[in-house]
């Protein structure tokens, strides 16, 4: 009887735990999820100040963003009479990895 009585509490602690797991939301996850409180305060301090961008390489990557962009409509233009540049393709790559770069940093201080 007495194992019958402990047998029916461990299946019972198990139902109970087993309805309540779903609904947990634990304090500490991974990546971009990991809740800031989790953290101690010395840890919050040293993950803001290494996440915050550096104003000259923004600057700079800004720049030559700039510098790029502004060749595409000549080549643009003479597309349309026949006449691909050979390294059209990777500056427009470059472009596309300076603006996503930029714009990962902005998004990341804004935080």
């Amino acid at each position: 009887m007495n194992t019958l009585l402990r047998l029916s509490s461990v299946l019972v602690l198990c139902l109970v735990c087993s309805l309540c797991w779903p609904q947990y939301q634990g304090p500490v996850r991974r990546g971009r999820e990991r809740k800031v409180w989790a953290d101690l305060p010395e840890q919050r301090r040293k993950i803001h100040a290494s996440s915050a961008p550096d104003p000259r390489e923004l600057k700079r990557d800004a720049d030559e963003l700039a510098q790029l962009s502004q060749t595409i409509p000549a080549d643009v233009e003479a597309i349309s009479r026949g006449l691909v540049s050979s390294n059209l393709n990777e500056r427009l790559k470059r472009i596309e990895k300076l603006s996503k770069k930029l714009r990962d940093a902005v998004e990341r201080g804004s935080r």
